[in-house]
């Protein structure tokens, strides 16, 4: 009886199809998790370009310097170009005016800082560097080097978007640990030179805050 019932379990291939099945649902599986964390990843970065770009754009394409309300306009519309991501409490973003001036010390025309406002003040410096503040005179400032070494010639000017933004694992991490930075912050710098004059300043608005950074 026993070595009948051991024969008939041989003989049967009923159950093979699910085995095969469990075994290869995790390598299935796996492929699956992997492949949504790593197109999450690419996702983000597009979203740290945009961001950079559209800021960027904004502002140079302003024919008059814009105002403080305007900047926190263009803050305040960050989260919403970050959909579907969050963009938290981690996240900064940056805008600089950079212009060209004469440096009276060197007799030359240097790279240098008009203004500087910040989504979140005290998170993620620009690399760039920081607005001079020690005297009402920027040729006084130090000289800031931009991407590519670009030099601007005398009062020519660029606005310089840099986006620091968060990622937050879907599923996890160690899936796409080679690729994301130490921080889990990807960094985007966008350049756009000014249509017309130099945009030297932000108009004041009483009771609207100065984004500083």
């Amino acid at each position: 009886m026993l070595s009948a019932l051991l024969a008939r379990l041989r003989r049967d291939r009923r159950g093979l199809a699910m085995i095969e099945f469990a075994y290869a649902l995790p390598v299935f599986l796996g492929f699956g998790l992997v492949g949504l964390e790593f197109t999450n990843v690419v996702l983000a970065r597009q979203k740290t370009e945009r961001i950079a770009a559209t800021l960027a754009d904004q502002v140079a394409g302003n024919q008059v310097p814009p105002n403080e309300r305007q900047i926190g306009d263009l803050f305040a519309a960050v989260p919403q170009i970050a959909q579907p991501f969050g963009f938290g409490a981690e996240g900064n973003v940056a805008i600089t005016a950079v212009v060209g001036i004469v440096d009276p010390a060197e007799d030359a025309v240097r790279n240098k800082i008009a203004w500087q406002r910040c989504l979140r003040s005290g998170a993620h410096p620009s690399s760039i560097g920081r607005q001079w503040t020690g005297s009402p005179d920027i040729a006084e400032g130090p000289s800031v080097s931009l991407p590519d070494d670009l030099q601007l010639g005398q009062n020519q000017m660029v606005i310089v978007a840099e986006v620091f933004f968060p990622y937050r694992p879907v599923i996890a991490r160690g899936f796409v640990a080679g690729i994301l930075p130490a921080d889990d912050i990807f960094t985007e710098i966008s350049v756009f030179r000014t249509r017309g004059q130099a945009i030297m300043n932000v108009t004041p608005v009483a009771g609207v805050a100065m984004h500083t950074c």
